[in-house]
């Protein structure tokens, strides 16, 4: 089952520069959290920040606190390592090893941590692909490049590759933007398939895609100094049909953005 995420006082810098400020939010589990909002809103940054994938960049640093459950992944002595293991990302544009086979794209992570059973490596591979909705169109092609699958079933791929780690917690950055309505299709269904397994978050650009798979939906900005910050969070319904504050109105009405 997901976990639940609790985001405290979460600030975030690249060098000198200021990028989220002050986050609060507690993302429920085995629900899907939409993060939107302008260009340079810091949204981003934020996913990055709950996987301690933010502070990999030379110069990043954060502040604050992110809970998994009881668990905080900021305190002293954590390896980010295994939060990441823990917290599965998958980026914008589909990032498949492209070296390798289908198969060993979804076995790279176990192997990286210790799994060598053969046996236990091919069911772990097959149920990861079978979870990210794409076994039964790369069963007999396992062997072959992942760079001979479409953009779609590349990115369905590196779902497939981020469910192997077993992570309570799933976060994707923009996963569709690259992709065709056909495939934009596939992913948002799996997503509602896999949320009652994990804690989904996803940044996106497409309102209608928080609108259509959403339970939860945030909306992030920059202030004056184009610092990123939470203007409202709340269920998707209701920032869509009566948001609490007016910039949030005015953005998914499309009067600024």
């Amino acid at each position: 089952m997901g976990d639940t995420i609790t985001v405290r006082k979460l600030s975030a810098w690249f060098g000198n520069s200021l990028i989220i400020r002050d986050i609060d939010m507690m993302v429920e589990s085995n629900k899907i959290t939409a993060i939107i909002g302008p260009s340079g809103a810091g949204k981003s940054t934020y996913i990055r920040c709950i996987n301690r994938m933010h502070e990999v960049v030379p110069g990043a640093r954060t502040q604050g606190e992110v809970f998994v459950d009881e668990f905080n992944i900021y305190g002293p002595g954590v390896d980010p390592v295994a939060v990441r293991s823990h917290i599965g990302m998958v980026f914008q544009r589909p990032t498949p090893f492209p070296t390798m086979s289908i198969f060993d794209n979804v076995a790279a992570g176990p192997r990286l941590h210790g799994l060598r059973n053969k046996h236990a490596l091919r069911e772990l591979v097959e149920r990861s692909l079978q979870q990210a909705a794409l076994w039964d169109e790369v069963k007999d092609r396992l062997k072959e490049p992942a760079t001979v699958l479409s953009g779609g079933q590349q990115q369905r791929l590196c779902i497939a590759r981020g469910l192997a780690m077993r992570p309570g917690i799933l976060l994707l950055d923009e996963p569709a933007s690259a992709l065709d309505p056909i495939a934009t299709y596939k992913v948002e269904e799996l997503l509602l398939q896999l949320k009652t397994q994990y804690t989904v978050m996803i940044v996106t650009h497409n309102m209608q895609q928080a609108a259509r798979i959403a339970d939860n939906t945030a909306f992030m900005m920059g202030n004056e100094n184009r610092v990123g910050e939470l203007v409202e969070f709340g269920p998707t319904d209701q920032i869509f049909s009566n948001p609490l504050d007016r910039r949030t109105e005015e953005y998914i009405t499309g009067r600024f953005g």
